[in-house]
């Protein structure tokens, strides 16, 4: 049987649903989660090469999507019909992604594994790829709520407030700025995100996004400015936009969160939310 590696710009609607179709093959078999971020692959831009599929038969037998944030690396997932693994398909794929990358400079590829994947995890050990950090997934529980009180409020973000939403993600998250605006300059214009401040005594002390996509909302870049930390402010502002986000509606509730940040998962834990799966990530210098 002969292999076709087709490497696209923007997905169609057709390709997007074969994508999801062998998500769900993969995932059945495997008993796990795959992390392939179907709202962003509705919402390539169409500059780059980002997306690599494998046909047999015209039939989709393997996906790997690059997801670039910033020029310092490209995350990568991907998955293999389990009737076609062991045939150096993922290997094929991976082969076209690090070329593209080399292409455009960038250093790295950071490889999105599901914790209970052993085929995901004996593949990295392969190449040489080093385990960097994990991640849980959590959905928000029927139970377990904060309390609303009036410590802090939210504010919708506007276009005055993109200063004090780059240093809140720099010193909330300790990354360089370069690297936070350009992400920044990625993501803006999404319609279906939604980023509040959070204000104690009227003054920034966080901020909160929420992505939205049918009843379905994702809670990220969630963080609080370390001066103001230790105050509760944080607990208070997620608690904050659930209440919202349970108003306007939303059926699912969810997010992730670093499993060394210890503080954080407890957080979101006395908040309702439970863990639901995790991701390992392994760097892979090009």
């Amino acid at each position: 049987m002969g292999y076709e590696i087709v490497a696209i710009k923007s997905l169609t609607a057709a390709q997007l649903e074969e994508v999801n179709q062998l998500a769900v093959i993969c995932n059945g078999h495997d008993g796990i989660a795959l992390k392939i971020n179907p709202n962003m692959l509705e919402q390539r831009s169409g500059e780059h090469t980002e997306d690599f599929l494998c046909y047999a038969d015209n039939k989709l037998v393997g996906y790997l999507g690059l997801y670039v944030f910033h020029a310092k690396e490209a995350e990568v997932s991907g998955m293999v019909h389990p009737d076609h693994r062991r045939k150096g398909i993922f290997t094929g794929l991976q082969h076209r992604a690090k070329a593209e990358c080399r292409k455009r400079g960038i250093p790295a590829l950071l490889f999105i594994v599901q914790q209970k994947s052993q085929a995901g995890a004996a593949y990295q050990k392969r190449i040489g790829a080093s385990y960097e950090y994990s991640e849980y997934w959590m959905d928000l529980g029927k139970s377990g709520r904060e309390a609303l009180s009036h410590a802090v409020r939210l504010r919708p973000a506007t276009a005055a407030d993109e200063e004090t939403l780059i240093q809140l993600d720099v010193r909330g998250f300790q990354m360089e700025e370069a690297q936070v605006r350009e992400m920044n300059e990625k993501m803006a214009n999404d319609p279906r995100t939604s980023t509040y401040l959070v204000l104690a005594e009227e003054r920034a002390v966080g901020k909160i996004s929420v992505s939205k996509n049918g009843m379905q909302a994702f809670i990220y870049g969630f963080c609080v400015h370390p001066d103001e930390q230790g105050k509760g402010y944080g607990r208070q502002a997620l608690a904050q936009t659930i209440a919202l986000l349970e108003a306007e509606g939303f059926a699912e509730i969810s997010l992730e969160v670093a499993c060394e940040n210890s503080r954080a998962l407890g957080l979101y834990e006395s908040c309702g939310f439970v863990v639901q799966s995790a991701n390992d990530y392994y760097r892979l210098k090009l």
